[in-house]
């Protein structure tokens, strides 16, 4: 039998900001969880997309991540930002805007002002930033203009620079290295794979297949990278052997690197979650009607081709109480495999 819809959310929350927390450790942001296991690369553009909804479970940790942005907003990339939000419907447009709206005032942010969106509408009633915790103080008007109520936003400086001794940071290593275009991207995913050819490379990292087929071009004529014909596609690969100086991890994973792992879609399915214990009607409906709103609000299939078990992909079988009981088993598993990374 499932436990109680109240009682499932606030396990769903717990493990959800468990796991933002220790990403966001890992970059750099001031916090006292531990940092994520390293066998897997950190996405810092999906990891922001997702904190722009369920980064709002726990006001301390959002404002944390404003204040690592502060310092550290030019480790991401605007582009692949924009891309992965448009191809998974990833995150809050007004809430990343509002954010931005803070950060084009630094001198060295200035390029986030592509992500400012026009203000709310005047007679729009704002809603809670962070539902059912309140706010303290005069609302922040850069949020207050983006249709969000909050107290104020304050710099505390607190955060850091991510660790370049993390294996999950690999991407933002490569990125110091070959600067914020697909070129780090590339690399990395070429560093965790045997081979792979521009289209499956361009539809796992975030970015149009034709930026992707020009960057491999480019490095292949460096001859630190192979390719091979099969068929009409191009199958690009490198040795691994010959970037082992890269790995300067404290804590090695068991490969020279991490996993390619793809977190665009587990935070979109992971909203997708939230949104559906959000939603106080759902919760007082019978089992019945519960389980075919779980069994078709949340898709799994997104998951496929995932490194996650192919069984998590699958639909959940059942009706009424069996199913939600299924829904909540197969969450835990999730939960569990995602504490891991």
């Amino acid at each position: 039998m499932p436990i109680s819809s109240t009682d499932f959310s606030s396990e769903a929350r717990t493990a959800i900001l468990n796991l933002l927390w220790a990403q966001w450790t890992t970059l750099g942001v001031s916090g006292h969880s531990e940092a994520a296991s390293g066998d897997v690369i950190l996405d810092p553009e999906a990891l922001l997309l997702a904190t722009t909804t369920l980064g709002r479970l726990d006001a301390r940790l959002f404002d944390e991540v404003l204040d690592w942005l502060q310092d550290q907003a030019d480790w991401i990339n605007l582009q692949r930002l924009a891309h992965l939000q448009k191809g998974h419907a990833l995150g809050d447009t007004s809430v990343l805007s509002a954010i931005a709206t803070r950060l084009v005032r630094l001198p060295a942010h200035k390029k986030w002002r592509v992500v400012v969106q026009p203000p709310a509408s005047p007679a729009s009633v704002p809603a809670p930033l962070f539902p059912g915790l309140g706010h303290f103080g005069a609302a922040d008007p850069d949020f207050l203009a983006h249709g969000w109520q909050r107290g104020p936003a304050r710099y505390r400086g607190q955060a850091v620079a991510p660790r370049m001794d993390h294996a999950g940071n690999l991407l933002l290593k490569l990125r110091a290295l070959f600067g914020r275009q697909s070129r780090a991207e590339v690399m990395a995913w070429l560093l965790t794979h045997d081979s792979g050819h521009p289209a499956e490379i361009a539809r796992q990292t975030g970015h149009f297949r034709r930026s992707i087929q020009l960057t491999l071009n480019e490095l292949q004529r460096s001859g630190h990278i192979r390719v091979r014909r099969d068929a009409r596609e191009k199958h690009f690969s490198l040795q691994n052997d010959d970037w082992r100086f890269l790995a300067t991890w404290k804590n090695p994973p068991e490969r020279t690197f991490p996993a390619w792992f793809p977190w665009a879609p587990v935070f979109r399915l992971l909203c997708q979650l939230h949104a559906l214990l959000d939603d106080a009607a759902l919760a007082t409906a019978s089992s019945e009607l519960q389980a075919i709103e779980w069994g078709s609000r949340l898709d799994y299939s997104i998951l496929a081709g995932s490194i996650l078990p192919a069984a998590f992909s699958m639909p959940v079988e059942g009706r009424g109480a069996d199913a939600l009981a299924a829904h909540q088993a197969r969450w835990r598993q999730i939960f569990a495999r995602l504490a891991r990374t």
